[in-house]
């Protein structure tokens, strides 16, 4: 990023600028007079030897003026050079580097943005999505191989390991005269700060290795992105500046003292990188600052849409609406209802319904679906996880296609970066996403982005449960802003159910415990236990309630635990002893043991499969160089020992993992210890991912006392900022 600003370094000026214009350049000598643009957008002029100048390359200037007086010519004396990070200026830059033609880069720039870059380093092929003539994409990604094989061999870098187009990045960060050699073996922790596919643990062996200390400006760098990664991780998009000196006083665990005086500086060279946004004593990821501003300007876009300008009409009269919706079996009142809420839901472009229970979305897509089809629209249903998808499927008679975001999106294995963007959007005339509450910032923008503009885009949730999956908590804080339209499910005449009866209890702080029987008939059946007999109460209700059910034991009934500890550690050991195979049969991948059969979530989507992310996997066969895994809904997934994976118990979760999924029985753990967290969210989050009963097994009376008044698990976001604050 350029600065507006211009100082002394020793005796020499320090000018910051975007090389826009070369109005000389010598034909005998790399000498030259060049224009540049500040981010202001003024201008200055600047004169000497500049080497391979290439136009909407960042510069770094030092030099006198002459004259020397406020507006004279600078004399460049040294300088240094990146290419840009503004995708304003990346079109320009292409064609200056490569000699391709601005109309082919800048259709390329439409049609990928900000992930060109990537896109020319490591899958090129991926070019001709964009519709450019062929011979131009060829000799673009040609000449770009060249060009940065040469840039970089000029670095030296001999560290093993660092693929090529890490190099590339970095050294569009550093610029061009950086030695990447000397910047590596100095500041190891560059790698990790930029790369979220390096470990920290790597960085700190990498650190290590190099002899660069846990009391270095590097590492303390190097933590300050780990804090904040982690706390994106737990759902939350920023971080509270004392929290964050606590955070990275852990990573290192050094002496506080020490890193006092050196995290205002580390957080300053983030910044001055890019790569972390600071507003006050609140800091966040440059990317989710960005994500949180999209979301709200893409929603903002897609709310003033009108009807009218929409080619097909899918709002029904209320006599024909009723008629259209007749095979649900409603009765006369409950249908009037029903309908009005949909034809008022229909004559909007995008909308928000909230719904208390799963089942209550399955209700209105399954009238949606009526409507859509009475009136021929191609209609798409779409949801986040495995499981709901699975239950979509079996529970809904339609014709429509049912598919994951992660198909919707289409997300590239290779590089993350979605297929359907805004330049390539899905082709149908609605699109319904049940379970949008469990999306979050980054693939809320992916939905809105791939959307048709000329279609209708409903999303179905349940605000008032926990945290998203990734970040933030859009589907929430969109409806608490009020500025948008929302509607809610339960005025539109659905059923009364227990399951919604008890989701209404739960809000309202209403627990009545039945320590006297266990009634799975009710959504929530309740066993008291002392902690010591967790474990085995755990297990037994696992093979009784399989057994009565013939449903899959490790499959289809999920323990949660408020959190990850002691008594979790005891119930899983538990789970796997009765189920699994002994220890002794455990396997080792990438460092890691696999017991064949015990299954496991992953969190990112895997190139062999079709399972979106955070879905579960079984192990069924697992060596030191391969791993070989199977879906939920059967697909095989070939992970190699080269492969990046993120893998996580699936036997007992944490809160995170049970966000958006479908199984048949939840068992809720609530020892003495773990009790007091469970508060209304995580309770009312169990309940909607039951199709069943909630088990709740442990201390009642911890759980019950207080329960009304426990803080909530809401995520910290400046999404509300945004909205209110345009």
């Amino acid at each position: 990023m350029t600065s507006q600003s211009t100082e002394n370094c020793g005796e020499l000026l320090r000018y910051e600028g975007t090389l826009v214009d070369i109005p000389f350049k010598s034909p005998v000598s790399p000498w030259g007079i060049g224009v540049f643009k500040r981010e202001d957008e003024s201008v200055f002029c600047a004169s000497g030897d500049f080497g391979q100048a290439i136009l909407y390359e960042e510069y770094v200037l030092y030099g006198q003026r002459i004259p020397d007086v406020e507006g004279g010519d600078l004399e460049v004396s040294q300088f240094t050079s990146r290419p840009p990070r503004s995708v304003k200026a990346l079109s320009g830059y292409l064609s200056s580097l490569t000699g391709v033609g601005r109309g082919t880069t800048s259709k390329l720039v439409e049609h990928f943005g900000e992930e060109l870059v990537d896109i020319l380093d490591r899958c090129p092929e991926r070019l001709s999505e964009a519709s450019a003539p062929g011979p131009d994409i060829e000799r673009l990604a040609s000449a770009w191989a060249r060009t940065r094989s040469d840039r970089l061999a000029l670095s030296k870098v001999d560290l093993e390991g660092v693929p090529l187009y890490k190099l590339s990045k970095l050294q569009r960060y550093y610029g061009n005269e950086v030695d990447l050699n000397k910047l590596i073996k100095t500041d190891p922790f560059a790698l990790y700060i930029h790369f979220e596919d390096f470990p920290f643990s790597s960085a700190q062996a990498l650190a290590q290795r190099l002899g660069v200390s846990n009391q270095s400006e590097s590492a303390i760098r190097g933590a300050v992105i780990a804090a904040l990664r982690r706390e994106a991780w737990l759902g939350h998009s920023l971080i509270e500046g004392a929290q964050l000196g606590q955070t990275v006083v852990k990573l290192l665990r050094v002496n506080p003292e020490f890193v006092r005086p050196l995290l205002a500086p580390a957080v300053a060279d983030l910044r001055k990188l890019g790569l972390v946004v600071v507003d006050g004593r609140r800091i966040q990821l440059t990317k989710l600052h960005h994500a949180e501003q999209t979301l709200f300007q893409l929603i903002d876009k897609w709310s003033q849409k009108e009807e009218q300008d929409l080619a097909l009409d899918l709002v029904p009269s209320l006599e024909m609406g009723q008629k259209l919706i007749k095979p649900m079996g409603m009765g006369k009142s409950e249908s009037k209802a029903l309908t009005a809420g949909l034809s008022a839901l229909l004559g909007e472009c995008f909308s928000i319904v909230q719904c208390q229970t799963f089942e209550d979305q399955l209700e209105v897509t399954r009238a949606l679906c009526l409507i859509c089809a009475a009136y021929e629209a191609d209609t798409i249903i779409t949801t986040y996880t495995q499981e709901m998808l699975t239950e979509i499927e079996t529970s809904l008679e339609t014709s429509f296609p049912v598919m994951s975001y992660a198909e919707l999106i289409g997300i590239d294995s290779e590089t993350g970066i979605p297929l359907a963007r805004e330049s390539s959007p899905v082709e149908a005339d609605v699109i319904i996403v049940l379970g949008a509450d469990a999306l979050g910032v980054e693939e809320m923008n992916h939905l809105l982005e791939a959307a048709p503009a000329e279609g209708r885009l409903y999303l179905l949730g349940c605000p008032k449960d926990l945290p998203t999956l990734s970040v933030g908590q859009p589907f929430a804080d969109v409806i608490d802003s009020n500025r948008f339209k929302a509607f809610h499910a339960t005025l539109w005449g659905i059923g009364e159910s227990s399951k919604r009866a008890a989701q209404e209890a739960i809000w309202s702080a209403r627990l009545e415990p039945d320590l006297e029987h266990f009634d799975p008939s009710q959504p929530l059946a309740w066993m008291q236990c002392d902690d010591t007999y967790v474990p085995a109460v755990v297990v037994e209700l696992i093979q009784k309630v399989s057994e009565a059910l013939d449903i899959d034991p490790l499959l289809d009934i999920r323990v949660v635990t408020p959190s990850a500890g002691r008594d979790s550690n005891k119930v899983s050991e538990a789970i796997a002893a009765a189920y699994g195979p002994s220890s002794t049969e455990a396997r080792t991948f990438q460092g890691r043991k696999y017991h064949p059969g015990l299954p496991v979530i992953v969190r990112q989507p895997l190139a062999t499969s079709e399972c979106p992310p955070f879905s579960v996997f079984t192990p069924t066969d697992v060596t030191e160089s391969v791993l070989t895994l199977t879906g939920a809904d059967g697909s095989k997934a070939i992970v190699k020992a080269e492969d990046k994976i993120d893998v996580f118990d699936a036997l007992v979760v944490t809160p995170k993992f049970i966000r958006g999924r479908r199984h048949e029985v939840i068992i809720l753990l609530a020892a003495s210890a773990q009790a007091p967290l469970i508060n209304k969210e995580l309770l009312s989050s169990a309940l909607n991912a039951s199709k069943r009963f909630v088990a709740v097994v442990g201390d009642m009376k911890s759980l019950t006392d207080d329960f009304g008044s426990r803080a909530s698990s809401r995520s910290r976001s400046k999404l509300l900022d945004w909205i209110h604050n345009e």
